[in-house]
């Protein structure tokens, strides 16, 4: 018994990363504490336009395994595993590492706060919640100012 192609259901990805990126730009605002600086929610990696607050959603890596030993390919039998990676990336000029940091978080904390206000990304999802987060801080390329890059995953599950 096999299963006609469009009765396959598709992959999840799409939808899960525009709710994400729909939420954050909804959600995420320029520093108040920095009113010069400036805030990019972006998919993919950043054009020409870099401000000192940048969210970016980028890279997935999926995975999939059979949901179902038995059945005919169709729906509920495969079941996709991924990552969605997420990077907060801040700078601030001059010396002062603390304030960088801690805005760098606070973006953070809300990408979480996000991700954990609806584990089921709108309904794209079965569940999805946040997995890791690995922060880099350091000067910039210029030495002129402080920077902080946090990376955050968000491990998605749907069976399809």
């Amino acid at each position: 018994m096999t299963t006609p192609l469009g009765a396959i259901p598709a992959s999840s990805i799409t939808a899960a990363r525009a709710w994400i990126l729909a939420r954050l730009q909804a959600v995420l605002t320029p520093d108040p504490a920095s009113p010069s600086s400036e805030l990019l929610v972006c998919d993919g990696g950043p054009g020409p336009y870099q401000p000192d607050d940048i969210v970016s959603l980028g890279d997935t890596h999926q995975t999939y395994a059979p949901e179902s030993g038995v059945g005919s390919g169709g729906a509920g039998w495969l079941r996709e595993d991924y990552q969605l990676h997420i990077t907060v990336d801040v700078y601030r000029g001059g010396d002062n590492p603390d304030a960088t940091f801690a805005r760098a978080r606070t973006l953070a904390d809300l990408v979480v706060a996000v991700v954990r206000s609806d584990p089921s990304l709108g309904g794209a999802v079965d569940r999805a919640r946040p997995a890791t987060a690995a922060h880099s801080t350091g000067w910039d390329e210029a030495h002129s100012g402080r920077h902080v890059e946090i990376d955050l995953t968000v491990d998605c599950l749907k069976t399809i």
